[in-house]
Formats: C-alpha cells, structure tokens, sequence
C-alpha cells in the first residue's frame, strides 16, 4: 500500500510505494537545504522498511544543490549498511550534471525509468 505523499510546502513532494520487493520514492520539486530534512526522513524511512531494495526517483526534481547531495549519499550509506540495494532513476540534466562535477555519479546505480531500476533490483536479488 502506498505511504501518504509528503508535501513541504511546494517546494517538495515525496511519495513513496511497494512495487515488487522494492520500495520506490517519487520525489518532485527542489532537493536542497529547505527540503533535505524531510527527503532524507522519507528516504531512511523506506531503508528501514524491510524492502530488498529502495528506488529513489529523481525524474520531477528540478533542482538538485548540495544539500541534496547530501542526502542522496546519506541514504546510499544507510542503505550499504542495512544492505540493502540503491538505486536512482534519472535523466534530466538537473540532477545528472552536479552528480557528474561532484564526482558521484559513479557512487550510484543509476537507471532511466523505476521499471527498469525495481527490475536490475530483481535480478541482483536472485
């Protein structure tokens, strides 16, 4: 059953669902130091669920600053000590170009859809 989306203001949307053994986080609107506190709950949150894996889906960030980085290299920990499997789907240049200047575009599994990501997340866990 999906968590009730989370909504910080409008600055942004985190909403969270089970597909498969997975747990997939949408998150939609600015990932940065107003917004990272309630990213990086939500985020622990689906960790700390007990899924295989956690997909988190970056497609309707539109900003992503260091802040977000941040959290996004919080939950890859997290998730490396629970083991359990992380992965982010992106494409847009937003959140691709500062992973890529900050060098940590090779520290993720990245994917261009959640289908694709929950499925690699699948195979890995055979």
């Amino acid at each position: 059953m999906p968590a009730a989306p989370f909504d910080h203001g409008e600055l942004i949307a985190l909403d969270s669902e089970s597909v498969g053994d997975a747990v997939v986080v949408h998150v939609t609107g600015e990932l940065d130091l107003p917004t990272a506190a309630a990213a990086d709950a939500e985020l622990a949150r689906a960790v700390d669920s007990g899924a295989r894996a956690v997909v988190v889906d970056l497609d309707k960030v539109h900003f992503l600053g260091s802040s977000g980085l941040r959290v996004l290299l919080t939950v890859r920990d997290k998730a490396e000590q629970g083991g359990v499997d992380l992965r982010l789907v992106c494409q847009e240049r937003v959140v691709v170009r500062p992973l890529e200047v900050t060098g940590l575009l090779s520290a993720f599994q990245i994917h261009p859809s959640v289908r694709e990501a929950v499925d690699a997340a699948a195979q890995r866990a055979r």
